[in-house]
């Protein structure tokens, strides 16, 4: 196994036992989860290894490149 992978899985078992909602655990995943798919690893594995759909792994690493600043009136959905 590799380490991009390990870290993913790494990140999901901090994120599983913390208790609060907004626990760093959660940036920890999303930031495990864009190194891996950075580092070119098959989107299917890194969702097994983060217990994810491939969207949320897209989604996670999406956030964690890109963080979104205020959102705008026309980002807001109505």
């Amino acid at each position: 196994m590799d380490d991009d992978i390990r870290a993913v899985e790494e990140a999901v078992a901090t994120l599983e036992s913390a208790k609060a909602e907004h626990d760093p655990a959660e940036a920890t995943l999303q930031s495990a989860v864009a190194a891996a798919v950075t580092h070119g690893k098959p989107i299917r594995e890194v969702a097994a290894a983060a217990h994810m759909t491939a969207l949320e792994v897209l989604d996670a690493a999406d956030a964690a490149t890109y963080p979104q600043k205020e959102l705008q009136p026309w980002m807001l959905a109505t």
